[in-house]
């Protein structure tokens, strides 16, 4: 061993002695109250100076992007502008596979394609994941070195309290600001929802005439009232009651979360009622006006699956829905009016989970003769038989008794009909099925 590299042995050796008390005791000093971007630049400043790093890099994983956004970054005991680096750059993407990546010397010899490695000419390298709560790698913790590393085992060690404490207050950020935005949401949505209230008010006096009109008599309208109250009532109920219980401040992250999900659910169901009181209004008044467009069949029954895969999964019900596209990508061009046909199928999946306890939805179309036929079917309670012609007049419902514990308020399956009719199709159920309830629609090509 040369004399100067024997002299970098023994200084780093000592050091790491010297220090390892210290690095301890500052770790976990209860006195340490730092959170948050402070802490993790403390951290790193700690970690260059204990470790005897030239670089020392605290970042975290971003799923969406694929990439390391880096929190603190320090270079010799100070602190420079951070990057963003691909999780798939060696040796960062070992480290995440990994539990611990150590390389004494000629680290860049390794990696020789790391574009971070060259920037700091690194000779030795030590990174370690961050975990949750759950062993979810979130983040890495990384020291380069220009010279060789004698002791690699403490510097580990080191890594490894640091990865524990650095891990925890990752995590405790990410749920912060995942309760953030949480918050900014539920403010979104209020607002929204105060609007929809607006909009209800304006259309109010025509809803009053189209109930007047209905050829149902006083008992289908006494029945749809009452259930539209409910339906209105039901949800607002809980969105006011978990609201107030917001306000507490003995509540954990997790209950909040909960709650959160609470009202955004019954919201969800709120605005939904609006909505199909809206849009009867406007057919029934015959405002409606939409141009024909191009629409790609495939792409839009692949974001109602993927939306409503993602509603099942929130409301935790035992259901999942199957695609089942009749045409391939490119062959299924079929010029329409867009919006009318998303709402005609928003209408008919809204209903298949209502009436689904546990089971399959299944949507999808077949190209017939200049025509498409679409259709979705359920493995839920099914049409009571006789009623499969009725269900689709305004303010019927097909069981009354299944309707009180599903909810409904009857306008669904009628705004179904006529938004089909604008697009010069036609709707009808499907009868004599062994279970469920399978209802179709055909369009026209042109």
């Amino acid at each position: 061993m040369a004399k100067q590299s024997y002299q970098e042995f023994i200084s780093q050796h000592l050091k790491l002695d010297h220090d390892l008390e210290s690095c301890i005791y500052e770790l976990f000093n209860p006195n340490n109250v730092m959170l948050g971007d402070d802490f993790f630049v403390a951290s790193a400043l700690s970690m260059c100076t204990y470790l005897n790093a030239d670089y020392a890099f605290i970042a975290r994983i971003n799923p969406r992007e694929e990439t390391l956004e880096m929190l603190a970054n320090c270079h010799k005991g100070e602190i420079v502008q951070g990057s963003v680096l691909q999780c798939d750059d060696e040796p960062c993407k070992q480290v995440i596979a990994d539990n611990i990546v150590t390389y004494k010397e000629s680290v860049r010899a390794a990696f020789p394609d790391s574009k971070l490695l060259k920037e700091c000419e690194a000779e030795a390298f030590c990174g370690v994941p961050l975990y949750n709560a759950s062993r979810k790698p979130i983040g890495v913790l990384l020291t380069l070195y220009s010279h060789k590393i004698s002791d690699a085992k403490k510097i580990e060690t080191l890594m490894f309290m640091y990865s524990s404490k650095v891990g925890s207050e990752l995590e405790h950020r990410d749920r912060q600001l995942e309760l953030r935005m949480h918050n900014m949401e539920l403010l979104v949505f209020k607002e929204e929802l105060i609007s929809k209230n607006r909009e209800l008010d304006q259309i109010n006096n025509e809803l009053k005439k189209v109930t007047l009109k209905a050829e149902e008599g006083n008992k289908l309208k006494s029945s749809f009232l009452a259930n539209l109250s409910h339906e209105i009532r039901t949800p607002m109920n809980a969105i006011i009651g978990f609201t107030e219980l917001l306000k507490s401040n003995n509540l954990s992250v997790e209950e909040k979360d909960e709650y959160l999900n609470i009202i955004y659910q019954n919201g969800n169901q709120l605005m939904r009622v609006m909505d199909a009181l809206i849009d009867i209004s406007k057919l029934q008044a015959k405002v409606y006006v939409e141009q024909k467009q191009r629409v790609r069949v495939n792409k839009m029954v692949s974001e109602l699956h993927r939306n409503y895969s993602q509603e099942i999964k929130a409301m935790r019900k035992d259901i999942r829905i199957l695609m089942l596209p009749g045409a391939a990508d490119g062959m299924d061009i079929l010029h329409t009016h867009k919006e009318a046909l998303c709402k005609v199928f928003d209408h008919l999946i809204d209903n298949a989970i209502k009436f689904t306890h546990h089971g399959t939805v299944y949507i999808g179309y077949t190209v017939g003769d200049g025509c498409y036929e679409f259709f979705v079917k359920d493995t839920g309670v099914g049409i009571v038989k006789g009623q499969e012609e009725n269900i689709f007049d305004l303010f019927r419902q097909g069981d009354v008794e299944k309707s009180r514990e599903f909810g409904g308020n009857g306008i669904g399956l009628s705004i179904v009909k006529k938004y089909v009719e604008i697009m010069d199709g036609s709707v009808w159920a499907e009868c004599n099925q062994k279970e469920g309830a399978l209802i179709k629609f055909i369009i026209p090509m042109k």
